[in-house]
């Protein structure tokens, strides 16, 4: 049976900001280049620190990250004064004016941006530019208390900025860019199938020329670019960052920003694309609203005053923005949820109380830390809206279950899961006899959860019409309830059985629930492999079976009588810390909070569910089960590691550390930084518990607290102990690179040809394409008759700093899948014909560097021996960097082929290396053998393409033999006389071929062709004065043997 864990993950929707950044005056520093902190910089920060100074990198540009000091009056800068507000902003600058190159800044990079005040003091906030250029997610904050101490300053700055400030490519071109790219393959729909009018609307909200960081969203190193930064939306479905390259205007990097006084607007989606707005703040509440509408006002108004009564934060913006709503939006993907950057949207039974709050969490989060939903940073932002929604969720009255609540909380066992998490089932026919015993099932992901107390079931054989589906799909089947049940009667009250296909999950569930099922199983369509959990918006219970298993339900003849239960194990008996458990859409939670690795989140940064590759923007939908974990286990506390500390303590910390230390690139142990760092902070500082007020108006408007409860004295000691050991339990600080051993597609250090000894390496062809693509020849294939091909082409712009021209098959984010500018194709480059050579490991090695839509487009080596027909390079046959994946089958005319395809690990681009072949395992000496270099390509959508250079040809030949030379020359010569030479070159077991020259300096005086014996005679005319002169007889080879020379002494004598 496929591995089931034992919850599912969906995708609420996402969320992130490009830091807003201000331009007042710079710091009035010299500007000196950037520097890795040296000892002496870090002495001197230390030096003139009061209390203990605990400096951290930050793994993007190994500079500091994150400076704080602790102890005994700590403070920074302890001979500065700092009184109110402009007094933070004062001592913040003068530190940052000397130390500002630790952080990787010029202080003339940096300008003052922002200020954040609250009960503990004054959050100073400085952003970096270059030229007048704002470095992307470039912020750096500095933390002043109320007795005017600077405790800590952290954050992101681009070191070494030296780069032109001018574009290559202009506005207008790079707003077409975005726009093409995002409106041809939306996020979520890579491979076509875009919902017609999904990009209605599409336009290029925003592009902002700035200098972009590349690795620093994944806490890598990377290289500073000019780049220009959009963000294309349509207000509604799409919302997306577009970072452009301005010297290529190619994608440096790109992800969505759609986050799956009280003032809210609700609107409800119609089928035509049009909105009706069905409530503004002060209408009559509930009237007519539906469920949903209601529970999206209710949870809207939650959200508001949980943040202004607790944190006195006034809404979304902190600057009472209205709240924009719409319900049933039919342009989004259902079942699910998201925050555009203007309103939240929500589908058909996705409203529950943390839900709601969850979407609205991520526009808070966009105002203040503006978190970038990639990689760890994502999963902190998702992780901030989990926690919101999470803390809604305990303090309301609504759309409560078993123990979640404060008020009657049942808290959980550490290591174990909830009796209401979507589990693996068993699955047992009961009756009759002739199809009784086990079946291999999986639970659908709507409708109730099946518990280990399980459910008895009878199932009937449906049967449904035939005709045309509502799209206007044939359906010639009467079993598969695409249609409705003709025998509805008999379905009525019992479980009904349809076989898979021709319509959605979601129709036959609908029409078995018209027919008054209780359940409903459904039977796969294809033999020999496991069922899947069928996603739907459904309210009676479900479960897949395989084809087999289908095949006995309906052989019986009778209908069928079965029992499913939940696999036996441990779990609690509450809902504490599930999320999304109240949305029947989902058919149960989605996540668990307090342990995450049950719905195969991580719940530690070493956990095997730790997600290390790029899908899901770097894993910002399970990694943040890392950040959940942690705020949980400070709430409830870990019995023996982490002391509990409460919600209001907990929820203050990360609130705190959101506002004042977490900038749009953090990483986890920013948080472990900020959360210590907050702790400190609030110390002996009251604030208030955690309210959302008691409203007595239905609409909940009136939820404002005027003297909230307080939580006296602040955080402790002994909480921030807690808040240590919580850290040190989820390991934040863990460097998640070692385990998931992150790696380049082509792997670096090919080795070299090792020749024997007496054999040497011999070159016999060599392509470096400095003369463009002369001498090759190109093929095509395509995939459909109205597909397209990209042919091979020069490229001198070759990435990671390649010199020279090379050959270049491009896989541009581009093409229409299945129609008019599909480019489903193979291209090929193919070689001249190349001799197989003789001697020891022929080898045939080329350097390129690989940039593809993973498994969709894709390149790799054909070869054709003796003029035959061009065959795929066998695996075995590389010695080094053979194709490591495999395109997928339908991806054109090499689906199924091993490939080079994706790009690095973790990387949106890729980097060079080098790949071998065995000639021998391909050919024999003298055979001549040409190579066809394929780019395969699905119908749309890419990255980059495959770049090709330095292909050699080279095998392992005998050493040549050693030579000496004997000449036999006069002793004396007559002065004006020529005279002969006899040279003789000899060799150990062979006679050596080749010439002899005889010289003089540079001046040649003769020359001689070695004759069967080796010898060569020289006839000198040179007239010489009188006297000695010394000669040199040298002997030029044929192949397979050395050169050598000897001096020989003449004496010139009168005639």
């Amino acid at each position: 049976m496929k591995n089931l864990n034992r919850g599912r993950s969906f995708a609420l929707g996402l969320a992130l900001v490009a830091t807003a950044l201000a331009a007042p005056p710079a710091l009035n520093a010299s500007a000196a280049p950037a520097a890795r902190p040296d000892p002496s910089i870090v002495d001197e920060m230390r030096s003139t620190a009061s209390g203990n100074l605990a400096l951290r990198t930050n793994p993007a540009t190994g500079k500091v990250g994150f400076a704080r000091v602790k102890g005994a009056d700590p403070d920074l800068l302890p001979g500065v004064a700092a009184e109110g507000r402009q007094g933070a902003i004062d001592k913040s600058t003068r530190y940052l004016s000397r130390f500002a190159g630790a952080f990787g800044a010029r202080p003339s990079e940096l300008t003052q941006s922002a200020v954040y005040q609250d009960k503990a003091g004054w959050s100073v906030t400085f952003t970096q530019a270059h030229k007048g250029v704002p470095v992307f997610g470039a912020e750096l904050k500095a933390e002043v208390n109320r007795e005017g101490a600077l405790t800590s300053v952290n954050g992101f700055a681009a070191p070494g900025l030296s780069l032109s400030t001018s574009p290559r490519f202009s506005e207008s071109q790079a707003s077409a860019r975005a726009l093409s790219l995002v409106k041809t393959n939306p996020d979520g729909y890579d491979d076509g199938g875009v919902p017609k009018g999904l990009t209605k609307g599409l336009k290029v909200r925003s592009i902002d020329l700035m200098v972009y960081r590349t690795g620093s969203t994944r806490g890598i190193d990377g290289a500073n670019k000019l780049a220009w930064v959009a963000e294309v939306w349509n207000k509604a479905t799409v919302r997306e960052t577009v970072i452009l390259d301005a010297a290529t205007n190619k994608p440096l990097n790109r992800w969505s920003m759609m986050a799956h006084a009280l003032d809210r607007e609700l609107f409800e989606g119609n089928p035509d694309g049009t909105y009706t707005h069905v409530y503004s703040e002060g209408d009559p509440f509930p009237d007519d609203l539906t469920e949903d509408q209601q529970n999206e006002i209710l949870g809207a108004g939650e959200s508001y005053w949980m943040f202004r009564n607790t944190f006195g934060y006034n809404s979304w913006d902190g600057a009472g923005g209205t709240m924009y709503t719409t319900n049933n939006d039919p342009r989004i993907s259902c079942p699910n949820a998201n925050w555009n950057g203007f309103s939240t949207n929500y589908c058909t039974g996705v409203t529950g109380d943390d839900t709601v709050a969850h979407e609205w969490a991520h526009a808070y989060t966009e105002s203040t830390s503006g978190l970038i939903y990639q990689w760890q940073a994502g999963a902190l932002n998702e992780a901030y809206s989990d926690i919101w929604g999470e803390t809604v969720d305990m303090l309301n009255t609504r759309q409560n279950f078993k123990g979640e609540t404060q008020a009657d909380k049942i808290e959980r066992t550490p290591g174990l899961c909830s009796e209401y998490t979507r589990a693996a089932v068993t699955m047992e026919i009961t009756a009759p006899a002739s199809v009784d015993g086990p079946c291999n099932a999986a639970p659908a992901s709507f409708g109730p959860v099946i518990t280990q107390a399980g459910v008895n079931g009878t199932a009937i054989v449906g049967v449904d019409g035939t005709g045309e589906l509502p799209d206007g799909t044939p359906d010639d089947s009467t079993g598969n309830g695409c249609l409705p049940f003709e025998n509805a009667a008999d379905i009525a009250g019992q479980w009904v059985y349809v076989d898979r296909g021709t319509c959605t999950f979601q129709a036959k569930a609908t029409n078995a629930e018209d027919a008054g099922a209780l359940g409903i199983v459904v039977g796969d369509h294809t033999a020999g492999r496991d069922p899947i959990s069928m996603s739907a918006n459904a309210e009676i219970y479900g479960v897949m079976v395989t084809l087999e298993d289908g095949q006995r339900f309906k052989s019986a003849g009778e209908p069928v009588d079965f029992h499913i239960a939940a696999v036996p194990a441990a779990t609690d008996d509450t809902y504490r810390w599930l999320s999304g458990e109240s949305d029947p859409a989902f058919g149960g939670a989605i996540r668990d909070m307090w342990n995450p690795n049950c719905y195969g989140h991580p719940g530690a940064v070493s956990d095997a569910e730790y997600h290390c590759d790029e899908s899901d923007s770097g894993g910002v939908h399970s990694n943040s089960g890392v950040v959940n974990r942690t705020f949980a286990i400070l709430v409830d506390g870990l019995p023996g590691t982490v002391d509990e500390i409460g919600l209001d303590k907990a929820a203050w910390l990360f609130w705190y550390a959101q506002t004042h230390y977490l900038t749009p690139t953090s990483y986890f142990p920013d948080l472990a930084d900020g959360l210590e760092a907050a702790c400190a902070s609030l110390q002996g500082v009251s604030f208030e518990k955690v309210t959302l007020g008691s409203p007595s108006d239905p609409d909940g408007s009136d939820g404002g607290v005027v003297e909230p409860e307080k939580v006296e004295g602040g955080t402790t000691a002994a909480d921030c102990e807690a808040v240590t050991a919580a850290i040190a339990e989820t390991e934040l600080r863990l460097d998640p690179t070692e385990q998931c051993d992150w790696q380049p597609l082509l792997q670096p250090g090919a080795p070299a040809i090792e020749c024997a000894e007496g054999t040497h390496k011999e070159v016999s062809f060599r392509e470096h394409f400095e003369d463009g693509l002369a001498g090759w020849t190109q093929d095509e294939e395509l995939g459909f008759e109205f597909s397209e091909g990209i042919p091979w082409e020069e490229s001198t712009d070759a990435p990671g700093g390649h010199p020279g021209t090379v050959a270049f098959a491009p896989d541009p984010v581009a093409g229409v899948c299945g129609d008019v500018g599909d480019l489903t194709s193979r291209n090929g480059l193919i070689s001249p014909d190349i001799t197989v050579p003789d001697g020891a490991s022929p080898r045939m090695s080329f350097d390129h560097y690989v940039a593809t839509e993973a498994t969709w487009d894709g390149a790799n080596v054909k070869v054709s021996v003796n003029g035959g027909v061009f065959e795929l390079v066998p695996q075995e046959a590389y010695l080094w960097n053979a194709p490591g994946g495999e395109l997928d089958p339908s991806a054109g005319p090499m689906g199924g082929e091993p490939a080079w395809t994706g790009t690095d690990g973790g990387q949106l681009h890729g980097s060079w290396g080098k790949s071998v072949i065995d000639l021998g395992a391909l050919a024999d000496a003298g055979d001549t053998v040409a190579f066809r270099f394929d780019m395969g390509r699905d119908g749309c959508n890419g990255v980059d393409g495959w770049y090709v250079d330095n292909v050699i040809v080279a095998s392992c030949v005998d050493d040549p033999l050693a030579t000496r030379i004997r000449v036999d020359a006069p002793a004396r010569v007559e002065r004006g006389r020529p005279f002969d030479v006899r040279v003789k070159v000899i060799a150990d077991g062979a006679i050596p071929e080749g010439r002899v020259v005889i010289m003089k300096g540079k001046l040649r005086l003769g020359r001689d062709d070695l004759n069967a014996r080796g010898v060569g005679i020289v006839t000198i005319y040179r007239v010489f004065a009188i006297g000695r002169h010394t000669l040199t007889a040298k002997y030029r080879p044929d192949e397979g043997f050395r050169r050598s020379s000897r001096d020989f002494t003449i004496r010139v004598v009168r005639r």
